[in-house]
């Protein structure tokens, strides 16, 4: 049976995703409030009081409660004009260059961020996991009748892919531009670009990350792995992020010891960013990991649907690519947690402090949810501009 029509009434799938990204950002809030708060008191030389790690994200909901309208009612056919794909790639590009031509730099790596001004900065590698899923979607769309061809199918996403995951690399970001690697080929496979592509493709990644991560064994990338694979517990004076992050998911429980009675977060060094997840799991414990995975779940799922769903091809790479980063991102921050994978620095989408990240979440999310209504009101007969 196919979905509801005129008869039956359309399930508006649209407004339910919209409460979930609603129940998620108000959920981030809360759990990164409680995470942070006295981890941020504690620290008066670096943060002024116990909201600074939560400007950023309240900043970005700020600005969302305008933008986030506009992005979910807005024809989604603008965004596949060609003029606006180049200019969006052209801008993000030139955002991506910005860090590097910044004289200041810390422990020799290249800073991720544009100053504004102290304390407000913009991470321009995150508007990558939005602009590289449109100029994918409208390429692979564009091109969809000649995939089989080298010049037409695999070099175009090739080159664009590789010039955004250089320029993360040169920003030392290596789990944002392997990310970025990733979608991209997730999204070209989806499209019907043939297998042998991804062969070579791989044929020629893999030596690259094996020279960036064990080429240099006192570089941060290499220390990550070997930290991972030793047997040796930390002493109890240099205890680290893994371990009472362990020590705080263990006496989480069922039931957790309720938001705000955590005692083990605030002796997670950087709680509020990639491991907020573990000030999460012991406050609410097993219940409230469940709750927000179903909410993430339920999320990709109906970008997913969105996805599969639609006829227009340009319509179902483009939600496929806005979900699928958000997905991995929640699985590699659980599993870097958990002690399941080495630490990556990908932050917990929704939660993790960082106003970009969530910035660029919300606007995956609003996107998506125009995707969702388009198609609701393509099957209702109705005019998609209403």
């Amino acid at each position: 049976m196919g979905f509801s029509g005129k008869e039956h009434g359309a399930v508006r799938y649209d407004f339910i995703l919209i409460a979930i990204v609603l129940l998620l950002t108000l959920l981030g809030l809360v759990i990164l409030y409680s995470a942070s708060y006295l981890f941020a008191l504690n620290q008066p030389q670096r943060f002024n009081n116990g909201w600074a790690p939560l400007t950023g994200n309240l900043a970005a909901c700020i600005m969302m409660l305008a933008i986030f309208p506009i992005l979910a009612l807005v024809r989604i056919e603008w965004l596949k004009k060609e003029w606006m794909v180049i200019f969006l790639v052209l801008f993000t590009i030139i955002l991506n260059i910005l860090p590097l031509l910044r004289p200041l730099r810390r422990d020799g790596y290249a800073m991720r961020w544009i100053i504004i001004r102290e304390g407000i900065g913009f991470q321009p590698s995150e508007l990558i996991k939005i602009v590289l899923p449109l100029y994918l979607a409208y390429i692979l769309d564009k091109n969809n009748d000649k995939l089989n061809s080298f010049m037409y199918g695999p070099l175009p996403p090739i080159v664009v892919t590789a010039l955004f995951c250089t320029l993360v690399l040169i920003q030392s970001n290596f789990s944002d531009a392997a990310l970025i690697a990733f979608t991209s080929m997730i999204i070209c496979f989806i499209a019907g670009i043939r297998l042998r592509w991804f062969v070579l493709a791989l044929a020629a990644i893999l030596p690259i990350i094996y020279k960036l991560t064990f080429g240099n064994k006192d570089g941060r990338w290499y220390q990550r792995i070997a930290g991972f694979f030793s047997r040796e517990e930390s002493p109890p004076d240099l205890r680290t992020q893994i371990d009472f992050s362990l020590e705080a998911i263990r006496s989480g429980g069922f039931w957790g010891k309720g938001i705000g009675q955590g005692t083990i977060k605030v002796r997670v060094p950087e709680v509020h960013g990639d491991f907020v997840f573990a000030s999460f799991v012991e406050e609410t414990g097993f219940l409230g990991v469940l709750f927000y995975l179903v909410l993430i779940g339920a999320f990709a799922a109906i970008g997913y649907m969105v996805a599969w769903r639609n006829k227009n091809r340009f319509i179902q790479f483009l939600a496929f690519g806005l979900v699928t980063p958000i997905l991995i991102q929640t699985l590699l921050n659980i599993a870097v947690v958990a002690r399941i994978i080495p630490t990556t620095g990908v932050p917990l989408p929704f939660v993790s402090s960082g106003g970009t990240s969530l910035l660029a979440t919300l606007v995956s999310a609003a996107l998506l949810v125009n995707m969702a209504r388009q198609h609701i009101n393509s099957e209702m007969g109705g005019d998609y501009a209403r």
